[in-house]
């Protein structure tokens, strides 16, 4: 005669495997510890995927994974890489958006440059000498303040280049300049690629090379304060315009009772 299950019997056999499943798991957390935090949002983790790595002939930089102390500072890190691809390659191609976040990720594995995505994205925003990267300090911020479906659509590639994705034709590359300039700073480095009207290029010599992106991230994306991030100008350019702005204005005045004086008698 055949036996038959005792259907009683399935939910507590069910409830053993699963038991024995949650026990496993938490026994190999146990040997194998992870240290890093995924602090993603969902609409960050359901974002389109990047694409596919490719072969390229050159060395490529290696992956970039940001290890943010909160998710306060992943949103942060997030929001500073898309203002540099949405003000220095929004109507570029998006291959041309992704090699500008590339850069971005190098300099700050470049012991050259701030350890921090927004530290180097906002460099000099307090210095007479000038910002890295222009749109900082020319008043881009305020004038073309990103339209909601474009900061969507340049969003993910921020969030990729910050989760490991690498754009392996520009290399080591930290700075680039479009086409139609010729930047002071062009002896110091030599041009690895061109991506859209955008030419690429690393440092000189040993510098320039991948195995010298040996900086380590270091944090700290909310010491970079609100104001730079809504594009006001530094403190001491506030003072100058203020000095500028009411020279002007003194001068007004003394015009206006000069011509009301002439009038007189």
């Amino acid at each position: 005669m055949t036996k038959t299950a005792n259907p009683a019997a399935w939910p507590r056999a069910l409830f053993a495997i699963l038991l024995a499943a949650t026990a496993a798991w938490t026994l190999n957390q146990v040997r194998a510890p992870s240290t890093r935090v995924d602090f993603r949002s969902l609409s960050d983790l359901l974002a389109p995927a990047a694409p596919a790595q490719t072969e390229e002939s050159g060395p490529a930089a290696p992956p970039f994974y940001l290890h943010a102390s909160s998710p306060a500072e992943w949103n942060r890190a997030v929001r500073c890489l898309t203002d540099a691809i949405y003000h220095e390659a929004g109507d570029e191609p998006v291959e041309g958006r992704r090699a500008v976040a590339q850069v971005v990720v190098n300099r700050v594995r470049d012991p050259n440059f701030p350890k921090s995505v927004c530290g180097v994205v906002y460099e000099g925003w307090r210095r007479r000498t000038g910002c890295q990267f222009s749109f900082v300090c020319d008043g881009s911020i305020r004038r073309r303040p990103a339209a909601p479906w474009l900061w969507d659509r340049t969003r993910p590639l921020a969030v990729q280049a910050l989760s490991g994705y690498v754009t392996p034709e520009v290399g080591a590359s930290t700075h680039y300049y479009a086409d139609y300039v010729r930047p002071n700073w062009l002896s110091s480095v030599d041009a690895v690629t061109k991506v859209g009207r955008q030419i690429f290029c690393a440092w000189r010599g040993r510098a320039g090379a991948v195995s010298a992106l040996t900086g380590q991230y270091a944090g700290g994306e909310l010491h970079v304060s609100d104001a730079a991030l809504d594009g006001d100008p530094p403190p001491m350019m506030r003072t100058v315009l203020r000095m500028r702005f009411g020279r002007r204005r003194s001068d007004r005045l003394r015009i206006a009772e000069g011509s009301s004086g002439s009038g007189r008698g």
